[in-house]
């Protein structure tokens, strides 16, 4: 669930993200989706209302369809521009259902090409082989089907 008491500074780093991502010319359909569960995933994570995140989408993705004369070419997905509407919406309402979800920073790194404006929202970096997110490896026991012999 969202913090209620965002600070002013995670208030601005959502604001400079969102900008940022905002400003990314999309390299597939999936880089769309990214982009709007994104910026849906730091919308909820600093308390906007789902109905204000998804207007601010609906009215990114149509001015990057508008800009765009090869919108269809370049996004064979999304011929239809009721499909995309749908799409982009599904993105950023999906972002605000999955509460598990934290925005990322590798994955707003990798949209941008720039690094994530330091917030307390953003999921845990990763501190290496010992990162609490990675289970550690164990060596792996050796599997036995019933009634085959093993010799020692």
């Amino acid at each position: 669930m969202a913090n209620v008491s965002t600070t002013k500074k995670d208030s601005k780093s959502a604001h400079d993200a969102i900008e940022l991502l905002l400003n990314v010319l999309p390299k597939s359909e999936t880089g769309i989706h990214d982009i709007a569960y994104s910026v849906g995933l730091i919308c909820r994570e600093t308390s906007v209302p789902v109905e204000q995140a998804t207007a601010l989408v609906a009215a990114w993705s149509e001015r990057l369809r508008m800009a765009l004369p090869d919108f269809r070419e370049r996004y064979p997905r999304y011929k239809k521009p009721s499909l995309y509407r749908y799409q982009v919406q599904y993105a950023v309402t999906s972002a605000y259902k999955r509460t598990q979800d934290k925005p990322a920073s590798r994955k707003f790194t990798s949209l941008t090409k720039k690094a994530a404006p330091a917030a307390s929202f953003w999921d845990r970096p990763e501190t290496g082989p010992e990162s609490p997110d990675k289970p550690k490896d164990k060596p792996a026991d050796k599997k036995v089907r019933p009634g085959k012999i093993i010799a020692t």
